[in-house]
C-alpha cells in the first residue's frame, strides 16, 4: 500500500469517527431532554464511556495522519 493511500484510509477512519462522536453527542441530547434521573445517569454513564472510546481511537489515528488536512474531532460545526 502507497503512503497516499494509507494516509486516505487515515482520513477516512478520522472523518468516521468524527461522525460516530457527532451522533453519540446528538444522542447525549436527546437522553437529557427526554428520559427521567435514574434511567438518563445509567444511559449518560453509557454513552460517555462510547465517546470516550470513540475519542481513543481518533487520537490513535490521528498519530499516522501526516495530511495537513487534519480533522479536529472537538471543532463545533
Amino acid at each position: 500500500m502507497s503512503e497516499a493511500d494509507f494516509q486516505k484510509l487515515v482520513q477516512i477512519a478520522l472523518s468516521d469517527l468524527q461522525i460516530r462522536r457527532t451522533l453519540l453527542e446528538n444522542e447525549v441530547a436527546s437522553v437529557n431532554e427526554e428520559m427521567r434521573s435514574l434511567e438518563k445517569d445509567a444511559k449518560l454513564d453509557q454513552l460517555d464511556m462510547r465517546i470516550r472510546a470513540v475519542q481513543a481511537d481518533y487520537e490513535h489515528y490521528r498519530q499516522f495522519n501526516r495530511t495537513t488536512e487534519a480533522v479536529n474531532i472537538d471543532q463545533q460545526y
